[in-house]
């Protein structure tokens, strides 16, 4: 199951990616943090994503490939740390209670998500939170996790994992962290086929 989420969100998520095709899933294996998805794909472009603008010039996209698989591997470990699946009604004050200096504030959003907030709060702890590091907006729009930080300190790193967080989510249910579709409607939203209820998904490129 936890290869299975892997490869489908990752195969999604590196839709545009040069080299995506050499992913090769190895195995799960045990960790302090929960299971390890490892993986190679020696292909895989270790650079960001950079979309040419009509008039000359380019803007980033995508973060590098390299760095939104081991992103989506702290995910799936998280999510999977303690057994099958299942957040509790108090995951959000939970969070901001386990990383203070990350979250002064419950990060909002559905469950489905919270296993994409502790990942990003316990892989920029790990690095070493920037100086002066302070959430100052969490939310959805359009679909995507958004994740407002501001910081005194050198932050490229958070603002990295942060990158690799939005742009999983685009591929992860808000509702129950399965495998999910930008989905049509009143509202544009992440979900898996069980919570989508009948909406469909865009289009390649609608989105």
């Amino acid at each position: 199951m936890i290869r299975d989420e892997f490869t489908v969100i990752a195969g999604r998520a590196l839709r545009l990616h040069q080299g995506a095709e050499s992913l090769e899933v190895r195995g799960v294996r045990p960790s302090p943090v929960g299971p390890i998805v490892d993986w190679k794909a020696p292909l895989l472009s270790p650079d960001r994503q950079r979309r040419p603008l009509p008039g000359g010039g380019h803007v980033l996209g995508a973060p590098a490939g390299p760095d939104l698989l081991a992103v989506l591997v702290r995910y799936q470990a998280c999510r999977w740390r303690h057994g099958p699946p299942h957040a509790p009604s108090t995951w959000a004050e939970d969070l901001a209670r386990a990383h203070p200096k990350i979250f002064p504030f419950p990060p909002a959003s559905h469950a489905g998500w919270s296993w994409l907030w502790e990942a990003g709060a316990e892989l920029i702890t790990e690095h070493g939170i920037p100086r002066g590091f302070k959430t100052v907006d969490t939310k959805e729009k359009f679909g995507s996790l958004r994740w407002y930080t501001e910081a005194k300190g050198d932050d490229r790193h958070a603002d990295n994992v942060i990158s690799c967080i939005d742009h999983i989510s685009n591929f992860v249910c808000e509702y129950c962290g399965a495998p999910g579709l930008l989905r049509r409607g009143s509202w544009v939203k992440c979900m898996c086929d069980a919570h989508a209820q009948g909406r469909k998904p865009f289009r390649e490129g609608e989105a």
